[in-house]
């Protein structure tokens, strides 16, 4: 090998260690605190109004047995996890409580490991697998295969009812913010304004935030690129083991 030759491979070698290194960094760092301003059709729930439609929701449960759990996502794609551990902490109230690092488990690592889902994130049959390895009983529900009359239902019936949970798994674009692919669980649905409140784990950038169900219906139905499907929701309760 000669001199030239030698000095183009150290570069070489150089340039793809620093961008090892840099997607690694963003990969496992947390989040920056963004703070970014929502479309007009979206109510921040620290909002009066969003504070009014949290009073006069009818279907609410959820809200009171999640928010005592959220937390912000650890790193950028740990949206599935920062929901799975809310959910699985309302839902089972384990002792010690789930957290982020903690869902790890063998039988949740076989579906993805941690350090692949810091680099992708969780898919929604993904998400799925990955609670029922907490002893959740998970219904996954692809916008493709249903309709949106039976979502607005299923937000009705789930968030007015303890013990039960309702997961989103929508496209931030369509909702008019930044970033794609997002799970958050949901903690209200207001029939009057045909709204339901989305419990954003990306707290650093987006408050809980009321949106029109047709709105994130069509987020729901956007195609997860990963899965090779349409996104959709999940419906949750706790197993009986």
């Amino acid at each position: 090998m000669n001199r030239l030759t030698r000095y183009v491979s150290v570069g070489v070698g150089s340039a793809l260690l620093l961008v090892a290194s840099s997607l690694g960094w963003y990969a496992l760092s947390t989040p920056p605190v963004e703070n970014l301003p929502l479309p007009p059709e979206l109510i921040s729930i620290s909002s009066a109004e969003g504070q009014q439609l949290l009073a006069l929701a009818e279907s609410k449960a959820d809200y009171a047995q999640l928010a005592p759990h959220l937390v912000a996502q650890a790193r950028r794609a740990f949206c599935g996890p920062a929901t799975s551990a809310a959910v699985i902490n309302a839902a089972r109230r384990p002792q010690p409580l789930a957290t982020q690092a903690a869902l790890f488990n063998a039988a949740a690592s076989a579906v993805k490991s941690e350090f692949a889902v810091s680099f992708s994130g969780l898919t929604l049959e993904e998400l799925a697998a990955f609670m029922r390895a907490h002893g959740l009983q998970v219904q996954v529900v692809h916008a493709g295969e249903s309709g949106l009359a039976a979502f607005r239902e299923a937000a009705r019936a789930t968030l007015g009812e303890p013990g039960t949970f309702l997961i989103a798994n929508y496209d931030r674009r369509v909702l008019k913010q930044a970033g794609e692919g997002h799970l958050s669980p949901v903690g209200a649905f207001d029939a009057k304004t045909d709204r339901v409140l989305i419990l954003d784990v990306a707290t650093r950038k987006y408050p809980y935030t009321w949106v029109p169900v047709s709105m994130l219906w069509a987020a729901m139905n956007a195609i997860d690129a990963d899965a090779g499907q349409t996104r959709g929701y999940l419906l949750v309760a706790a197993g009986t083991d």
